[in-house]
């Protein structure tokens, strides 16, 4: 992904991996980048083309060209694998498109304002060899092949039945378009899914647990009642919105999968010191137990590292799936030790598949996942493992961690560079420059 002009960002080239990283100063945009990958992902790829879409363009012409080519060989032999590398060029120029017309109305969106600009955001689609289509003509439940449907499927599994009078028609070829450039952009940046998958989870995360069953009762109020007086209300930004609403929805009765029970388990063992459970009653008031007791008591009296970790908590042990989180400053309120037990986690979630992107400003989990992907490296890294207490599931490669810094520099914008991953992992200049500052107060 490449940004231009993006609120205090001068420019920025990201590429995102399974551990993303924005480290630097405050308030120099980290949560600007990721608020933008944030909604890239979840607000869909019909947001990014959808003008394109209408109207109706030589490009989009050239793509429903191939679609159809690709129909008419799996009519003739009744099924065809197609492959997606033979319209990159027609599929980028297509995505460049998009984002030149809905770049402004995305950012509008995510922030749900006209205040924050960008002048130009580009996402390059690459390794389309690995993504094929099988299109395949279906018979009828009496064997015939005069059936006039299609079964179209993607080699990650996804489905799609259409009839093939709709496509000569028109009316699926777009949603064939959406399907192609969807998975051609979640090899380059990502599952774009549009639904509650992808969660992010707010620096502000304390305060909206504690106040959510309020906020919820407001706009309950604002909604639905007639004849009340309402004041202008300012609205948060989108991510924060998904936030609360995914809070909202999760239920004591639904499960998430079994790694992510255990990484929940470790949470409250070794962090919480107590198990954290959302009640039975409707307004689902989130209830902690501290170890050794029975009876819950509410958020709003226990420790603050209860309440910053409560919402990843509940998460883990109820959302059924979560692809991604993005996680502002995981090391709120919490003590070193902690800390690295956060880290932990927090690689631990990266290993398992969910793709995470953090910002933060705490020196200790970046030594913790450099360790980790040192670690990782060792011919005698189970031994190692086994004497710390790690296993393999803790472990990073140097491939899957992508580290950015951002510098403020007053009145030219800020600046975003990747850091190299050395021998000894990353090094960050704006901590350690900060550290060498204290030091040589101390000498």
């Amino acid at each position: 992904m490449k940004v231009l002009e993006y609120g205090k960002i001068k420019s920025a080239e990201i590429e995102v991996s399974p551990l993303t990283l924005f480290v630097g100063d405050n308030n120099s945009g980290k949560s600007y980048l990721m608020a933008l990958l944030w909604g890239i992902q979840n607000l869909g790829v019909s947001e990014l083309i959808s003008s394109v879409l209408r109207e109706e363009t030589k490009l989009e012409h050239e793509l429903i060209g191939w679609i159809r080519a690709q129909v008419a060989l799996a009519c003739e032999q009744g099924e065809h694998i197609a492959q997606v590398c033979e319209i990159e060029k027609e599929l980028q120029a297509f995505l460049r498109e998009g984002l030149r017309q809905n770049k402004d109305n995305l950012v509008k969106k995510i922030f749900n304002s006209s205040d924050v600009k960008i002048k130009d955001l580009q996402i390059e689609l690459k390794d389309l060899d690995k993504i094929s289509l099988t299109f395949t003509k279906l018979k009828d439940r009496w064997g015939s092949e005069e059936l006039d449907s299609l079964r179209i499927k993607n080699n990650t599994g996804t489905e799609y039945t259409i009839k093939l009078s709709e496509i000569e028609w028109g009316y699926q070829n777009n949603l064939i378009i959406c399907m192609i450039l969807s998975l051609a952009m979640e090899i380059s940046i990502g599952e774009v899914n549009g639904i509650h998958e992808n969660i992010y989870l707010p620096a502000a995360r304390t305060g909206f647990m504690l106040t959510k069953d309020i906020i919820n009762k407001a706009g309950r109020n604002a909604a639905f009642n007639i004849g009340v007086q309402q004041e202008e209300m300012i609205p948060f930004i989108r991510p924060i919105n998904q936030f609360l609403d995914v809070m909202n929805d999760l239920s004591f009765d639904s499960k998430g999968d079994r790694g992510a029970a255990a990484i929940a388990e470790y949470l409250e063992n070794y962090m919480a010191e107590g198990t954290v459970e959302m009640s039975t009653l409707p307004n689902k008031e989130v209830l902690y137990v501290p170890a050794g007791q029975e009876k819950g008591i509410p958020l709003r009296i226990v420790s603050a590292v209860v309440t910053e970790i409560s919402p990843l908590i509940l998460i883990l042990k109820h959302k059924k799936r979560v692809k991604g989180l993005f996680y502002e400053e995981p090391e709120m309120c919490l003590h070193p030790q902690l800390q690295q037990k956060i880290a932990r986690v927090i690689c631990q979630l990266a290993s398992a598949g969910v793709k995470m992107t953090l910002t933060t400003h705490s020196d200790i989990i970046l030594q913790h996942i450099n360790n980790m992907i040192r670690l990782s490296e060792r011919q005698d890294a189970e031994r190692i493992c086994s004497e710390l207490g790690y296993d393999s599931g803790d472990l990073l490669k140097a491939e899957e961690v992508k580290v950015y810094q951002l510098k403020s520099n007053a009145g030219e914008g800020t600046k975003v560079e990747e850091l190299p991953c050395g021998k000894n992992g990353f090094a960050v200049p704006t901590f350690n420059d900060a550290l060498d500052r204290i030091m040589e107060e101390a000498f």
